[in-house]
């Protein structure tokens, strides 16, 4: 667990600090990643962890929800990708792919119709990658970051 809360941390700062508040990050990190809401989420029976390595150091993670654990009302053919991050050094070598490839994999075992992700507004690049690879935005959520609501687009990949 302690390897999770460690990678969470390292990734969500990485990815987020440059354009946040270092209080509404720490406050975010603080309730996200504490090892007692990271025990809650991998005792969930409805959502997934999977680590990705390079060369033995580990590289970033996945975590996937369906039923009840997806973070937004979603029917049960959907799944939810509601992190993937890879840390930086060992970004632009295929492994972000390597994780939706992953998440494709396990929501058509599943027999999941359709597989989708929150994006920040602001996130540019994420946002172009999952264009990139099939997704639409169909909508928009709040997320909560410190004491600043930001808007997320829901992208949606069709499995059908």
């Amino acid at each position: 667990m302690e390897l999770l809360q460690k990678i969470s941390i390292e990734t969500f700062t990485e990815t987020f600090k440059k354009q946040n508040s270092a209080e509404n990050m720490k406050a975010y990190l603080e309730k996200a990643f504490n090892l007692k809401q990271l025990d809650t989420e991998l005792s969930n029976s409805s959502s997934a962890f999977y680590f990705i390595y390079a060369n033995e150091d580990i590289a970033g993670y996945l975590k996937l929800n369906v039923n009840d654990a997806q973070t937004e009302k979603m029917d049960n053919h959907s799944l939810e990708i509601e992190r993937i991050y890879v840390r930086e050094k060992h970004r632009k070598q295929g492994l972000g792919k390597y994780l939706i490839n992953k998440a494709i994999e396990t929501a058509t075992a599943q027999n999941k119709e359709k597989i989708w992700i929150g994006v920040w507004e602001k996130n540019e690049s994420a946002i172009a990658f999952y264009t990139k690879l099939g997704f639409v935005q169909t909508g928009a959520h709040s997320f909560q970051m410190g004491d600043e609501q930001q808007i997320d687009f829901i992208m949606v990949k069709s499995l059908i």
